[in-house]
């Protein structure tokens, strides 16, 4: 393979435009996997692909019976999906990070494409991932309210009754509590909580919480 061709450069300037082109927007929405690693999974697929091509050839031009170009770009796909479990987190029946995932899934496949010398589709699907990311985030966020993941910690007497009467606060809201524990101290209990639930909902929920007979404290973590 001839790393002075101004193929490859090309390759790889475009792999890392389209990297940070997807990386620039993930930062801009606080989102864990940003610049740096969309850019890096890029232009790492490509990298990858252009090898796996070129060992290809090279058998090939030995005449070795073993000439598949993509051997070892296949590799890329069951990586990417390692790279992508760990940014998935699953807690209190809810799963967060799922888009993140398939980001870097789709965002490998664009390095494949490139370094395959498909040039167009990587183009057309570097702009169809942005698309998918900003403007049907947002209209997601229109349709259904933002939902966040809220831990609770409630400080409270030893009451009887006082833990069906969160379960009915929490009900009213349309969500139910995960991950519930339960420490009886001497002059109380503490109870800690997850839900998954809108900013407004949060809000009422915390008021109705502090509302009830008992109770002393609300904390809350997001």
């Amino acid at each position: 393979m001839d790393f002075a061709a101004a193929e490859m450069w090309i390759k790889l300037g475009l792999a890392i435009a389209c990297g940070a082109a997807i990386g620039i927007e993930r930062e801009l929405h606080d989102k864990p996997a940003g610049l740096r690693t969309n850019m890096l999974i890029c232009v790492g697929s490509t990298l990858i692909t252009m090898v796996s091509i070129s060992v290809a050839l090279t058998y090939a031009e030995r005449q070795i019976n073993i000439a598949d170009p993509g051997r070892i770009a296949a590799q890329i796909v069951s990586g990417i999906g390692f790279l992508g479990a760990g940014t998935i987190i699953q807690a209190r029946g809810s799963v967060h990070g799922l888009t993140t995932a398939a980001t870097m899934w789709v965002l490998a496949g664009i390095g494949l494409a490139i370094g395959s010398g498909a040039y167009e589709p990587a183009i057309a699907g570097t702009g169809i991932l942005l698309v998918t990311l900003s403007v049907l985030g947002w209209v997601e966020g229109r349709i259904t309210p933002p939902r966040h993941f809220v831990y609770f910690h409630v400080v409270a007497d030893r009451r009887p009754g006082l833990i069906d009467d969160i379960n009915r606060l929490a009900e009213g809201a349309r969500v139910s509590l995960g991950d519930f524990a339960l420490k009886r101290e001497a002059e109380g209990m503490q109870m800690d909580f997850a839900l998954t639930l809108p900013a407004s909902k949060r809000d009422a929920l915390i008021d109705g919480i502090l509302d009830l007979e008992g109770v002393r404290d609300v904390r809350v973590n997001e």
